[in-house]
């Protein structure tokens, strides 16, 4: 078989059939490219891994849909007349009826900025062990605010604060949360800090922070758009370089 990257990440992800599976096996044992390869993958999975965010289901959620579905069931025999399209119907809709119970008990603003600062986070780390940390390499903001012009819907603000010890490295375009979004890239010392920024949703959100294996999310708010701080420098450094963002 010939070389493959798509092939060694589909045999990483187990989507390949059996037959396929071992012809992939066999290729790696001979080929020391693709062999090096899934060996780099398997480090940057391991990586990702042990700092991005992994999500388990709520011991409540999960209680709450056993029991929407047992109910379901029950129902179900109950009701011999009814045909199994309706029948079926009526599963899925005390399934979302369990879930939508489950996620407006919680405040959704805080839900929707523990969602956003996981994902911010997981972008930050693929960044840093990936090769796409910069598209426009440059420290002059002259020149990196106008390479996003036409790329995106909205003009970035870009600042420098080299004088203050955060100087501008440069930029790139990311997606996050189902958008584009325009990542600036500074340096603190030997660290990288991502600013995520896109238009925002609301004027009236509060600065706030979040923490998780060493690294450090501030948000914040400035006029008609929304900024999201990472990196792994103190909290107290990132929440300057904010300070200095808002002036």
């Amino acid at each position: 078989m010939n070389c493959s990257d798509d092939l060694i990440q589909a045999y990483m992800d187990e989507e390949l059939d059996p037959g396929l599976r071992s012809a992939v096996e066999d290729h790696l044992s001979t080929c020391r490219a693709c062999a090096a390869a899934h060996a780099r993958h398997r480090e940057q999975r391991a990586k990702i891994r042990s700092t991005a965010p992994y999500y388990t289901a709520p011991a409540q959620l999960e209680r709450s849909l056993r029991d929407a579905l047992q109910q379901a069931a029950a129902s179900e025999t109950r009701a011999v007349g009814i045909g199994p399209h309706w029948r079926w119907l009526a599963v899925a809709a005390s399934i979302l009826l369990a879930v939508s119970v489950y996620w407006n008990f919680r405040p959704q603003p805080t839900v929707e900025r523990d969602l956003i600062a996981q994902n911010v986070l997981s972008d930050h780390v693929r960044s840093l062990i990936g090769t796409h940390l910069l598209d426009v390499p440059s420290s002059d903001r002259h020149t990196v605010k106008p390479w996003f012009n036409g790329k995106l819907d909205f003009s970035p603000e870009v600042k420098d604060f080299a004088s203050q010890g955060f100087p501008l490295l440069g930029g790139r375009l990311d997606y996050l949360m189902n958008r584009t979004v325009a990542a600036l890239i500074y340096g603190r010392r030997q660290h990288v800090i991502n600013v995520f920024t896109w238009p925002a949703d609301s004027t009236a959100v509060a600065a706030s922070h979040f923490s998780q294996n060493g690294y450090n999310v501030v948000h914040w708010n400035s006029g008609s758009m929304t900024y999201w701080a990472v990196s792994d420098i103190p909290i107290t450094e990132l929440e300057q370089f904010r300070d200095l963002y808002q002036k």
